[in-house]
């Protein structure tokens, strides 16, 4: 970092912004640089790698990143951090602050253009999620998967785990197989609520995803049919399958014959079904136009 700026160690950039701050949208800052340092190594973040990260906050993750020879674009609605990260590190790294919600921004836009050398070659995405739209953040990222190479995020552990979940697993369900559908993913660390600051009430789980391009259906039109066959079958997880699969208009006794030739019983739950046997079944029954 240049000699100018006065802030080169997390620690340092999370007193600066304490003592400037007058809100803080219910931000948790990491500020171990072990923890931080590990963050940008899962993303195999290097020299000249384009960085997307969403909620830099006081930028100690942003920091990391850029030491990591990362050339990053932030997104950041809290307008305190905003002023104190262009100050503290804009003028010293390659780095961007875009203003605004993730949620209303265009992600093809900001994916878009060209990397140092030219290549326009696919991003990585790096962010300390707001836990309370972390899942919705996921899925408009996975929007994008034809521009990000991989994705290294931070969950709320509850949900991290139903992520990664297979069937038969605690919290195993319709987000398992959309995050299934769309990525390769594992959690690769936990952190207890003691390693931010301040301390949250729950315990959280860091996310290292890989897009899959083309998804695990490559067909536009199965892809949809098993998303609407799982979301069917979940919504109502508590009923045998023919009856749950009702409610988006399939013939229960279309479900159940499906389900027999399937070498499954009639009365089987939407949780007793892996990634693999949901797709089998969206072939098997007829959708309602």
């Amino acid at each position: 970092m240049s000699s100018q700026s006065p802030y080169e160690t997390p620690s340092q950039l999370l007193r600066g912004f304490e003592h400037r701050a007058k809100k803080r949208f219910g931000q948790h800052f990491l500020t171990d640089p072990r923890i931080l340092d590990a963050i940008s190594t899962l993303a195999g973040v290097g020299a000249g790698d384009r960085v997307l990260e969403i909620g830099p906050g006081c930028g100690t993750l942003t920091l990391s990143l850029l030491q990591h020879g990362a050339s990053v674009q932030a997104v950041e609605l809290d307008r305190d951090a905003i002023a104190f990260v262009r100050e503290a590190l804009e003028p010293y790294w390659p780095l961007t602050i875009v203003e605004g919600d993730v949620l209303r921004k265009d992600l093809s836009v900001l994916l878009a253009g060209e990397a140092d050398d030219g290549s326009g070659g696919p991003w990585k995405v790096v962010a300390n999620l707001p836990y309370n739209v972390a899942t919705e953040i996921f899925f408009r990222l996975v929007e994008q998967r034809e521009r990000i190479a991989v994705m290294v995020l931070m969950f709320q552990k509850e949900v991290a785990r139903r992520l990664v979940a297979r069937v038969g697993d605690d919290g195993y369900g319709a987000l398992s197989l959309m995050c299934r559908l769309h990525c390769d993913a594992e959690i690769v660390m936990n952190l207890p609520p003691g390693a931010f600051v301040p301390p949250p009430k729950v315990h959280s789980a860091v996310v290292r995803m890989v897009p899959l391009v083309k998804t695990r259906i490559e067909d536009e039109v199965q892809r949809r049919r098993f998303i609407k066959v799982v979301k069917g079958a979940f919504s109502t997880r508590r009923k045998t399958l023919p009856n749950a699969l009702r409610t988006i208009g399939l013939d229960k006794d279309e479900v159940a014959a499906a389900l027999e030739a399937m070498g499954l019983k009639t009365s089987a739950r939407a949780e007793e079904l892996g990634f693999e046997q949901f797709v089998a079944l969206s072939e098997r029954v007829t959708l309602p136009v």
